[in-house]
């Protein structure tokens, strides 16, 4: 019984998605860390070293788990159709998401203008997908440009 690889894939491309995806993973523990720091230091909260540690640890627990995804990706070269680190990027697709939502708390924790980005998106997407017809997408999208022109 002979194991055939599918190793006549572009191995290069395969390690700088990977390589990609742990950039991603440190950078997006960096910004939650950063926003956190900004929370704490308009809400007047102590910034004690034991959170900088926690973000290492963080970090290094985000990228075992991105590990084991390569794990996993290394067994998905047995298939012809697995191209690409599929496994890999989708855990670092969570763990952005994760990131992302802490980010978000942490704006809402300052009381920061952004923290409502994610509420104002859900919002118009909402109202986009209640469009039934080409009219209703017109007014939407001049209701959209009004308040736009307001802000500036």
């Amino acid at each position: 019984m002979n194991l055939h690889l599918n190793i006549t894939q572009d191995i290069g491309h395969g390690v700088m998605i990977m390589f990609v995806c742990f950039m991603l993973v440190i950078f997006a523990v960096l910004i939650d860390l950063f926003t956190g720091v900004q929370a704490a230091r308009k809400t007047r909260e102590k910034i004690q070293s034991h959170i900088l540690r926690r973000t290492v640890n963080k970090v290094i627990s985000y990228l075992t788990v991105v590990f084991f995804g390569i794990f996993i990706d290394i067994l998905g070269l047995c298939f012809p159709w697995y191209a690409i680190p599929y496994c890999c990027v989708f855990v670092t697709f969570a763990v952005i998401l994760i990131e992302g939502k802490s980010v978000v708390e942490n704006h809402a924790k300052a009381k920061n203008p952004a923290s409502h980005v994610p509420e104002m998106i859900g919002d118009i997407a909402e109202k986009i997908i209640k469009c039934d017809n080409i009219k209703d997408a017109i007014e939407l999208a001049e209701r959209l440009n009004k308040s736009e022109k307001l802000r500036d």
